[in-house]
């Protein structure tokens, strides 16, 4: 996407422009044909009372208004077709671009501002393709009825034809600084979106510390500075329109003024007079509609470029160029000196580490020493800074990523639902499944305990992000979810740090069911949780300090030990303190 760009992207929508351009010229040229015929009337019919030449006349204008009427259902439709084709487009194509991005971008760019341009950029863009075409048959109007004025008076349409630059003097002033203009509106906007994105998906936290009133106020700051750009934006288009208007009724005196003139010196007779003003108006009401569409243009290019800006961001994590595709994998998985930074801040140092087919790997240590991370590089969320991750003996970057991580699952301390059914949520990790092994998934992760006492079972609608579920519940889910995939490697990130002691029972039992068979990295806060675990390694600041057994670690008296102390200290005066309450 490196090379977007307005011009190549409406490339393909060519045709489909040039056919409504034609369909619209061809109903305002139809309309020049009308004061030609009332010239007609008033200097042959007039004078001579010709009612055969007048009933012709009435016939032709009739039949002109009635092609017209065709042509402006088609025009309609072609130009309606046209507008919604390109809306569909650009957003199809803005969010395939960002479902290739990388996570990265997401830790980066605020969510209400990828919104503002999928919705509101895209929504101006659509408006400025609608302008560019009436634009285009403005101008070509424009040449028809200049050579119709030169043609009846040419020494009084070269006066008219001598003010008509100062109209686009106007309209290029004007439509530099509205596209400023627009571009901050919209960049301001998109802070809005921001704001009230963030402020809705934490509105738990905002009600639970009482900070509406903090946030009210915050929203309100954000909002100030687009009143004075709204205004600003609004008076300058009206400016500009004013200015056109002025220049206009100079036109129109100029044309009365010199047109009766020439009237009264027999150089025109009053039907060229009255179609020369007539086709004058016909003149200035597209050079006036310029106006009005250099704001939609101005605002449609700051648009397309905040999108063109987006478009050309390059995904940090791309395919070879002859990627593998990978199968179903052992899940062998090998650091090899590996190194990762993130912002140039070192995260993990020269870690070497090889966990076999089938075993359970955990990973402990304090905040910030790279458990995560590690996890984040096994999902090719990162490629690493250095060294190589290698599964099954091939290096992580050889594979495509999609079928590379169709052999991994994730299971997050939070886990994310979607607002279907619980159903669907199941099916996400397999589109091409059955019933029989959505239910199989289901009953291995407990699902089936909770979801046999809901009214709609499986259909139950669990509102956003699983809103009307408990984190229990959600969990297995998730867990159900990732049994479906039936993944060669699975990476458990705290999953059941935040849950209570039933659920976390629950969940463990489908973790069990989840873990069996496959190689599984497990990224540990309560060190009770991996006790069983193959091997626990003991991370801090990137770097690995211990690794061994439950057993062999206790023995050393290190920093895991340390760890285990102390939460299980913790764990008893918590237990004292809940007895005694």
């Amino acid at each position: 996407m490196a090379d977007f760009n307005l011009r190549s992207f409406l490339r393909p929508y060519n045709g489909l422009i040039v056919f409504a351009s034609i369909s619209n010229l061809l109903f305002t040229a139809l309309a020049l044909t009308l004061p030609w015929m009332l010239k007609i009337a008033i200097d042959r019919v007039l004078p001579t009372a010709d009612y055969g030449l007048f009933f012709i006349l009435c016939g032709a204008m009739l039949t002109t208004y009635s092609v017209r009427c065709v042509i402006r259902y088609i025009a309609g439709i072609l130009g309606s077709y046209m507008m919604y084709r390109v809306m569909v487009d650009v957003r199809f194509k803005l969010f395939r671009h960002l479902q290739s991005l990388s996570l990265r971008f997401y830790e980066e760019y605020r969510t209400g501002k990828v919104v503002s341009n999928v919705i509101s950029d895209v929504g101006l863009m659509q408006q400025f393709v609608g302008s560019i075409v009436a634009m285009a048959d403005q101008i070509v109007m424009l040449l028809l009825i200049s050579i119709l004025l030169l043609f009846i008076n040419w020494q009084l349409a070269l006066l008219v034809l001598a003010i008509a630059p100062l109209h686009f003097i106007n309209f290029a002033y004007f439509r530099k600084v509205l596209q400023e203009t627009s571009k901050l509106f919209q960049e301001k906007m998109s802070i809005i979106s921001a704001n009230l994105a963030e402020t809705i998906n934490g509105i738990k936290v905002v009600k639970s510390f009482g900070q509406e009133r903090s946030e009210c106020g915050s929203f309100f700051q954000c909002l100030r500075p687009t009143l004075g750009i709204g205004v600003r934006l609004n008076l300058l288009g009206n400016i500009c329109g004013s200015v056109a208007d002025m220049l206009s009724i100079c036109t129109y005196l100029l044309v009365i003024g010199v047109g009766i003139r020439f009237v009264q010196q027999q150089e025109m007779t009053i039907g060229e007079f009255v179609a020369f003003y007539s086709y004058v108006g016909s003149l200035l009401g597209p050079i006036s509609m310029f106006a009005n569409l250099s704001t939609t243009i101005s605002q449609g290019l700051a648009g397309a470029e905040r999108i063109g800006k987006l478009m050309r961001i390059i995904p940090e994590i791309q395919d070879a160029p002859d990627p593998i595709k990978a199968g179903k994998l052992k899940g062998r998985i090998e650091f090899e000196n590996v190194t990762f930074k993130y912002d140039d801040q070192p995260v993990i140092k020269d870690l070497d580490l090889c966990i076999e087919p089938g075993r359970k790997i955990a990973l402990v240590g304090p905040s910030g020493c790279g458990k995560t991370t590690l996890g984040n590089l096994i999902l090719r969320f990162y490629d690493v800074t250095s060294g190589r991750i290698l599964i099954d003996g091939i290096d992580i970057r050889k594979y495509s990523k999609d079928s590379f991580r169709n052999n991994v699952a994730v299971v997050l301390q939070e886990p994310f639902l979607f607002s279907g059914t619980i159903k669907e949520n199941i099916a996400y990790a397999k589109k091409d499944t059955t019933n029989e092994e959505i239910m199989a998934a289901a009953k291995m992760a407990n699902v089936e305990e909770f979801v046999n006492m809901l009214p709609h079972g499986y259909k139950t609608v669990i509102g956003e992000n699983g809103a009307s579920l408990s984190g229990g519940q959600k969990q297995r889910i998730a867990i159900a979810r990732a049994i479906l995939k039936n993944p060669s490697i699975l990476i458990l990130d705290e999953a059941t740090s935040a849950l209570d002691t039933v659920s976390e029972y629950l969940v463990q039992h489908a973790l069990d069911n989840l873990m069996e068979g496959r190689t599984t990295i497990i990224i540990a806060h309560r060190l009770s949780t991996i006790k069983n675990s193959d091997q626990i390694v003991v991370l801090k600041s990137g770097k690995i300090q211990e690794m061994g057994t439950h057993e062999e670690l206790m023995q050393r008296n290190g920093t895991y030990s340390d760890l285990y102390n102390i939460q299980q200290q913790t764990s008893l005066e918590n237990a004292e303190t809940a007895v005694k309450a």
